[in-house]
């Protein structure tokens, strides 16, 4: 199996100029993010910041790579209805990106909000869209992108959901592994950061379309016991 994880000297020149995001990049991403927190009803008040996180804020994107922007959110400056208020959040990404379908330069323009007290990840960059700088630089990394453990543990779990695919398994079973994989990336994510082992064998099984496969398999099973 040829993975498609990737690591670079240089930022993506598609989006940057150096180390300096490409003003054009700025303006759109500020705009998308703007109209996505209208769109989410976020107070304006509540957003602090409009930030570009992930692969394409750092030395590791590929052509899969999403421009993860997040909207930093002051929690206490959106209503009063925290049990339900991450919900909602998740909800509105969902919707708007069923409804959506935003690109820069070939790549996903992916929203969220985040609460700005939440910590990130070890060896993330962090990158101002309203300062137009650096929160947290990227800073390069020694990774081994030829460790047979990622290669042997995503054969692994692509065989485990064609498996469950084609044994036509019941939906408990995919939500079990769903969640062993956000388990996973959160533990490693939490224990040596972005380039963590558990990381970037969540990274390749997104990068090999096995998410999107096991969701449109679910909403077509699902699709099929609603008709007649």
């Amino acid at each position: 199996m040829n993975l498609t994880l990737q690591y670079h000297n240089e930022l993506n020149p598609k989006l940057w100029e150096g180390d300096k995001l490409k003003p054009e990049v700025r303006e759109k991403l500020i705009e998308i993010g703007t109209i996505w927190g209208d769109y989410a009803n976020i107070p304006i008040e509540a957003i602090k910041d409009i930030i570009l996180v992930g692969g394409n804020a750092n030395y590791n994107y590929t052509q899969f790579s999403d421009i993860d922007v997040h909207l930093l959110i002051d929690m206490n400056e959106m209503p009063d209805c925290d049990e339900l208020l991450d919900d909602y959040l998740k909800d509105k990404k969902k919707l708007w990106s069923l409804t959506h379908n935003n690109k820069i330069y070939g790549h996903d323009v992916e929203l969220y909000a985040q609460d700005i007290e939440l910590d990130f990840p070890n060896n993330q960059g962090v990158y101002s869209l309203t300062q137009d700088n650096w929160l947290i630089p990227p800073t390069r990394q020694k990774v081994n992108l030829e460790d047979p453990t990622i290669r042997r543990k995503v054969q692994e779990y692509t065989d485990k959901i064609d498996h469950l695919i084609t044994t036509n398994a019941d939906d408990s079973s995919f939500d079990k592994l769903k969640q062993k994989f956000q388990d996973m990336r959160k533990s490693g994510l939490k224990k040596a950061g972005e380039f963590s082992r558990e990381n970037l064998i969540f990274k390749e099984l997104r990068n090999l379309g096995y998410f999107e496969k096991m969701n449109n398999y679910l909403k077509s099973k699902e699709d099929q016991n609603l008709s007649l």
